[in-house]
């Protein structure tokens, strides 16, 4: 019943204030709730971030350890075989194993810190050696590092392709029973290709993480990748040139 008794002026300043207090509440409740918002989107990056370095580092790990161990176990057998008949031979291959074990160590501290960009030239020469260890004959169609580099490569997909080749060679090395590895490169208008082909036993073949890590780095640069198992074992791995 007062309030029926006041006039306009005399209600408008509660009424103000009312609603003042209510628009202060509503923007601090909505301010609580967006930083709540805020802080769940940082926590929710960041652990996608870590998750996503955390798969990083594995797939290098897998990439240089693989390989790695392979052509020290390969070296060693070599050297054992030979430390009988040809002394000298055994311990130049005890010495590369040396080589290669300090190498593999620099490599692995480089991917722990993010930082491997690798030569497509250097991992060729690489395979080579590699093959012609395991008594595999390389037959590769690159004109020398001259035709890499003519090629227009940039970093990132340099470094995709030399870590691709890796993972390839090795693959021939551990599973294919081959005698004969042929590695092409080239570059037409639109597109980079690598094959690596093997005259091994082929069939049916589960891919395994290499694979797996190899797909998901040519998949980020809009690549492609796949093999035919039909005749031993080609791998065929395509990069938009565009994507340089």
């Amino acid at each position: 019943m007062l309030v029926l008794h006041r006039t306009g002026w005399e209600l408008a300043g509660p009424l103000c204030a009312t609603a003042i207090i209510s628009i202060g509440n509503i923007h601090t409740a909505a301010k609580t709730r967006a930083d709540i918002r805020l802080r769940l989107s940082k926590d929710e990056v960041e652990h996608v971030a870590k998750m996503a370095e955390r798969e990083r580092i594995a797939r290098d790990l897998h990439d240089l350890l693989g390989h790695t161990l392979s052509v020290i176990i390969l070296k060693s057998e070599l050297a054992q075989r030979v430390a009988g008949t040809d002394p000298a031979r055994a311990s130049r291959e005890i010495g590369e194993v040396e080589q290669i074990a300090r190498g593999a160590l620099a490599e692995a501290r480089q991917a722990i810190r993010g930082y491997r960009a690798r030569k497509l030239a250097e991992e060729l020469a690489q395979a080579r050696a590699t093959l012609e260890t395991a008594g595999v004959r390389a037959e590769c169609d690159v004109v020398g590092e001259a035709n890499i580099v003519a090629a227009s490569l940039s970093v990132e997909q340099e470094t995709v392709l030399a870590l691709a080749l890796r993972e390839a060679v090795t693959n021939v090395v551990r599973h294919a029973d081959a005698s004969v590895c042929r590695i092409r490169f080239n570059r037409s208008e639109n597109i980079f290709r690598l094959d690596v082909e093997d005259d091994g036993k082929g069939g049916v073949f589960e891919e395994g993480n290499g694979l797996q890590g190899m797909r998901e780095r040519v998949t980020t640069l809009n690549g492609d990748i796949w093999q035919n198992l039909s005749r031993g074992t080609k791998l065929t791995i395509v990069l938009p040139v565009e994507s340089a």
